[in-house]
């Protein structure tokens, strides 16, 4: 999606120095790019909310939060090293005791993670750690559960299975488990234009399988102050209708339904997933006030209704 923005709308970065006085007396566009120094440091609240409907009924209610501190620990000509350390109130979940002691035992503190001159997200770079941590932690649940559902017959390393699969790579961590870090650089290495919105194209993963799908958005601004540096940027996105329209079609199509019974399920169907996103931030130094996404995903084929809505929320504290 970053690559395809920059193919659109980025108009080359000037010397950082350069840019930061220019700005200051035009009103045409908003540089995100950051200036921050070692030893920088910021706490925010983070806050994640999953809900989760079934033919109407919720079924699912999840929300979580954690305080986390944000620090810049190193600074190179080309990038950041930052330290997100953090700790999570176990007490926010219904835990047994023999959970609540395993998860206390397996916290993890700190992330470390780089971003480039400007801002913009790169990697983690203590993933591994994350990792070998998490994945400790999902042998020592799974075997706890094992001895409780063995009764049952339940195959808990194969409930379990999506779990070890999201922690064992650097893309499943950084993108499912971390994805706040993304949200909170996303606006960094691009000038806005304040007064025409930008209109791109972002790859969805496919959440029925196969190739991803388009999605049609756009980034505007809702307000800008320059005297203070301050501004709010709305993020929207739509499922593309022929991608959408495309990829039902060979769900249909893999499911063996004739002709006929593909039009009369296509003319009820509906899959769609959309963003409204909102970045409040002081653009310079490049710090958020307040980051609110939204995701809300409806299907509806046949006799399957369900809606999911993400939420994250990211705070600043002080």
């Amino acid at each position: 999606m970053r690559g395809n923005i920059r193919v659109q709308v980025f108009v080359a970065l000037i010397l950082l120095s350069y840019l930061r006085c220019f700005s200051q007396g035009d009103t045409t566009v908003v540089p995100f790019v950051s200036y921050w120094s070692i030893g920088d440091r910021y706490d925010f609240q983070v806050t994640k909310v999953k809900q989760q409907w079934k033919n109407g009924q919720l079924v699912k209610n999840d929300s979580s939060s954690y305080i986390t501190n944000f620090r810049i620990i190193d600074s190179t000509e080309n990038s950041y090293k930052i330290s997100w350390s953090y700790k999570i109130n176990l007490n926010e979940f219904n835990l047994t005791k023999k959970l609540y002691d395993l998860f206390s035992n397996y916290q993890l503190t700190e992330l470390i993670y780089v971003t480039d001159e400007l801002g913009e997200f790169v990697e983690i770079e203590n993933w591994k750690e994350v990792s070998e941590l998490m994945i400790g932690l999902i042998d020592q649940i799974s075997n706890s559960l094992s001895e409780k559902e063995s009764e049952n017959q339940v195959d808990v390393k194969q409930v379990m299975q999506p779990f070890y699969d999201i922690y064992a790579s650097k893309d499943g961590i950084e993108q499912l488990v971390f994805k706040e870090l993304h949200y909170f650089h996303f606006p960094f290495g691009l000038e806005y234009s304040v007064t025409e919105p930008i209109e791109y194209k972002e790859q969805l993963p496919n959440i029925l399988g196969g190739d991803p799908i388009r999605g049609d958005a756009k980034l505007y601004f809702e307000t800008v102050d320059f005297e203070n540096e301050h501004c709010v940027l709305i993020q929207e996105m739509q499922l593309n209708p022929d991608d959408t329209k495309s990829t039902l079609t060979t769900l249909f199509e893999q499911m063996g339904l004739k002709d006929q019974e593909m039009e009369d399920v296509l003319s009820t169907a509906k899959l769609d997933i959309t963003d409204y996103n909102r970045y409040e931030y002081f653009y310079y130094p490049g710090i958020p006030i307040k980051i609110e996404t939204r995701r809300e995903s409806i299907i509806d084929i046949a006799k399957e209704k369900g809606k999911r809505i993400d939420r994250v929320i990211i705070e600043l504290i002080r």
